[in-house]
């Protein structure tokens, strides 16, 4: 008889459930996700079915997975959650019934049921995305729509006359441009199909191939565990997509590897936090927030996909001289040899777990949607398992990969239909345009001014939300200003989207760098301080995407592979000022590290011929003098 034990329990972070109402949910999670695989690959439903049977079961998972207060129990279903499940059913069920006769006959006149089920799906959604990410986004949107009613006390150019609750009702909840919006189409249709990808990927065995790979490749080097983490880092989060599911996921191996061969904890946790950042950002699969940045832009999924990697490449680069350096000031050395295992037998072993990500990037080259890769993406990591014995996925592993898939989601959508209210508010005002000309007016026209806002703007933002979410509202207030400032849309977007991904390492709220903490027991502010060191590519990408995009391949050859030799050497060279060592051996005197500085700032931004000529020579000398101190102190070191 079939084991189905595993059905009857669910591990949350906050909520564990067993039996009956383990079962529940599971099938729930099951269902819901085979759905969406579903539709990925044969795409039979209906626009409002697809729209709203997502944000429906986001929060139903959410409301049985996420208690509603700290004192609510933590190990079954109170009947506050129930209500919230019968009345989530219930709204989001009549606005997929009603919306094509809404659409055909009550456009402008919404009916009093239509408002009452508009007023809510505003606090079911609110209520969602209050539970599973904390109370800062929902009160960000309850402040959108309050400005909407109350439009005429808003300052200067942000002023409006004010709408009626019925407009703002119908236009949030009734048409397809708010909750319904953009945003939810692009979780449902793209990103959710990726999250199932990524989670059959890791049931197939993907994982811990990675792991075992990036052991094998770096694990005998000097600082070997933080290379590990850096590597597995880059390769899971080509897969997952998520800076904080990356951090449990690989950090949980890494992170007590990385102290154990001499990292401080605090630097182990920033380490593992900057390394899982990356994924957002490393092609081919990167956050949600590419996805909507595609769909913002109007430009296809893999066309940003290749605009990444150079920008992914240094960022890998920079941090892996990090990891270097540090090792090298520290004394560091590698796993033992016997402790490590070879590329080959792990190549031998699952070098088949590389084909699922070869198939999706082959079928987005041969023009394929982005949702089609994933479905098939999906399905060849169900097969490829069987290559192994140990790694077979049968029924109960896909099921399994179905609920993975689901749970990520409820963390990761929780915030989809908030996020669709604060968009409908700041369209409906028309605050985006205005917010940007506010934007260009308080930078003075000047394009470095206006990026160190954005930037500004998306750590305040990023406090109270995901990258995802950051991203989301700044592209509708930030990246027009830089458009309107001469940057390439899709750059504006880019220099945008890493700005948002700034937040998940800056101090105070960092929550990448917060659960790098927790696993290596570590100061939280401490270790969030030390991953924006390791990460401080992510802090200038911004500005080069607006100064330099032929970084996105934006441009003639010559100049993008100009520009990116520059850029990367820029990038070691900054590593080297940053941590006081350099690769051959000696600690640098300050002058030697701010020359090693200047040089950099010089190559990350090549302005024109004259500017790069100096870097170049700043760098000379900068070695120049590193070599001479290093034969200096080695030749006092040799007895004579």
């Amino acid at each position: 008889m079939t084991d189905t034990s595993w059905l009857m329990r669910v591990e949350g972070a906050k909520r564990t459930l067993n039996g009956s109402q383990a079962l529940v949910f599971n099938l729930v999670a099951a269902g819901f996700a085979g759905f969406y695989l579903y539709t990925s690959g044969f795409g039979l439903v209906s626009t409002q079915s697809n729209r709203g049977i997502y944000l429906m079961l986001t929060s139903v998972l959410v409301f049985m997975l996420f208690p509603a207060t700290r004192k609510s129990p933590t190990d079954r279903f109170s009947l506050f959650d129930i209500g919230f499940v019968v009345l989530t059913v219930s709204v989001f069920g009549y606005w997929i019934d009603q919306y094509v006769s809404y659409a055909m006959f009550r456009v402008s006149s919404p009916n009093q049921t239509d408002l009452i089920m508009g007023s809510l799906a505003i606090v079911i959604l609110l209520e969602t995305s209050r539970r599973a990410l904390g109370p800062v986004i929902s009160l960000i949107a309850i402040a959108f729509l309050l400005q909407l009613f109350y439009g005429q006390y808003l300052p200067g150019r942000l002023s409006h006359p004010g709408m009626s609750i019925e407009r703002i009702l119908e236009f949030t909840y009734s048409t397809q441009e708010a909750i319904f919006g953009v945003v939810t189409a692009t979780f449902a249709t793209f990103v959710f199909p990726f999250m199932i990808f990524g989670a059959f990927l890791e049931r197939s065995g993907a994982g811990k191939f990675f792991m075992d790979l990036g052991t094998a490749v770096a694990g005998r080097w000097r600082g070997g565990p933080a290379k590990i983490a850096v590597m597995t880092s880059a390769l899971f989060g080509s897969i997952s997509g998520s800076s904080v599911a990356n951090v449990v996921t690989t950090g949980s191996f890494t992170i007590p590897l990385m102290k154990r061969t001499g990292f401080k904890s605090h630097d182990a946790g920033a380490i593992e936090a900057i390394a899982s950042t990356g994924g957002q950002f490393m092609p081919p699969v990167m956050g949600a927030g590419v996805f909507i940045l595609a769909t913002l832009t109007e430009t296809s999924y893999l066309t940003i996909a290749l605009m990444n990697v150079i920008p992914a490449l240094v960022f890998f680069i920079f941090l892996l001289s990090m990891v270097d350096l540090e090792a090298a000031r520290l004394g560091l050395r590698g796993i033992p040899r016997e402790e490590t295992p070879r590329v080959r037998d792990v190549m031998a072993k699952g070098w088949h777990f590389f084909m699922p990500l070869v198939i999706v990037i082959g079928l987005l080259f041969a023009g394929f949607s982005a949702e089609f890769c994933a479905f098939w993406g999906t399905v060849s990591a169900a097969v490829l398992s069987w290559r192994n014995r140990e790694t077979r996925m049968g029924p109960k592993a896909i099921i399994q990969g179905l609920i993975g898939g689901a749970q990520s989601n409820s963390s990761a959508g929780a915030a989809i239909g908030t996020l669709g209210i604060i968009i409908g508010g700041i369209v409906l005002a028309g605050l985006g345009l205005k917010f940007s000309s506010v934007l260009i007016d308080f930078s003075g026209g000047n394009l470095f001014i206006a990026v160190c806002l954005v930037t500004l703007v998306s750590i305040i933002i990023g406090m109270g939300s995901s990258t995802t979410g950051s991203y989301i509202i700044l592209s509708v207030v930030a990246a027009p200003a830089l458009i309107q400032l001469g940057v390439p849309t899709v750059a504006a977007h880019l220099a945008v989207f890493y700005a948002a991904c700034l937040s998940n390492i800056t101090p105070p709220v960092c929550v990448a760098a917060f659960a790098g903490a927790a696993i290596a027991k570590a100061p939280p502010m401490r270790t969030g301080f030390s991953a924006l060191k390791y990460g401080a590519t992510i802090v200038i990408m911004p500005f080069s995407f607006a100064y330099v995009p032929e970084l996105l391949l934006i441009g003639e050859w010559p100049d993008i592979v100009y520009s990116s030799l520059l850029y990367m050497t820029g990038a070691i060279m900054m590593a080297i000022a940053i941590q006081g060592i350099a690769p051959i051996g000696p600690r640098l005197s300050m002058p030697n590290r701010i020359l090693f500085g200047v040089s950099a700032a010089l190559l990350v931004f090549p302005a024109n011929l004259w500017i790069d000529v100096a870097g170049i020579a700043l760098m000379g000398s900068a070695i120049l003098m590193a070599w001479f101190m290093a034969t200096r102190q080695n030749n006092r070191a040799v007895p004579h």
